[in-house]
């Protein structure tokens, strides 16, 4: 069935109505404004840098990687958690460690538990043991205000490791 075309002059209720010049400058002002405050908040955000083993494709972050695996699994057996030892529990979990480039600990968070806490806070409590890190080198520091290092650490027979 045909539409019933509106009589001339007649306004549906998807039309807009005109807008005055001024109206349109003050609410162009406004937008161009609003833009301004989200482009100046966006730049000053960190720049975040992700590290697991698959990502790292740059010399410098596997070097850096390296170098961070190697100290938290030295530091990780040196502390391995007597209780755990004693109760024989053994366990993996994933964790988020994200550092400043200055090597320090800006957050540590279990992202999925290995079943224990005991496990769970001794990884944690491994990491603020290992730091301060290395700082960041040139090539991530001029990318990169943070790094967010994600690894799955093992507790297995009175042994820590870590891997992607």
């Amino acid at each position: 069935m045909p539409r019933a075309i509106p009589p001339s002059g007649a306004r549906g209720p998807s039309r807009s109505r005109k807008r005055r010049p001024a109206e349109a400058s003050a609410e162009i002002a406004s937008l161009v404004a609003r833009l301004d405050a989200q482009q100046k908040a966006y730049a000053r955000l960190p720049r975040v840098e992700r590290l697991t083993s698959a990502a790292t494709r740059a010399a410098a972050d596997a070097a850096y990687l390296y170098t961070w695996k190697q100290r938290i699994e030295l530091i990780g057996n040196q502390h391995y958690p007597v209780e755990a030892k004693r109760r024989r529990l053994y366990g993996d979990l994933r964790l988020l460690v994200a550092l400043r480039p200055d090597g320090s600990v800006k957050e540590v968070r279990v992202l999925q538990s290995s079943g224990y806490a005991l496990l769970d806070d001794a990884a944690v409590q491994i990491v603020r043991l290992s730091a301060p890190f290395e700082p960041f080198p040139p090539e991530l520091r001029a990318r990169a205000d943070e790094l967010e290092i994600i690894r799955t650490w093992q507790f297995r027979s009175n042994r820590l490791t870590s891997s992607e």
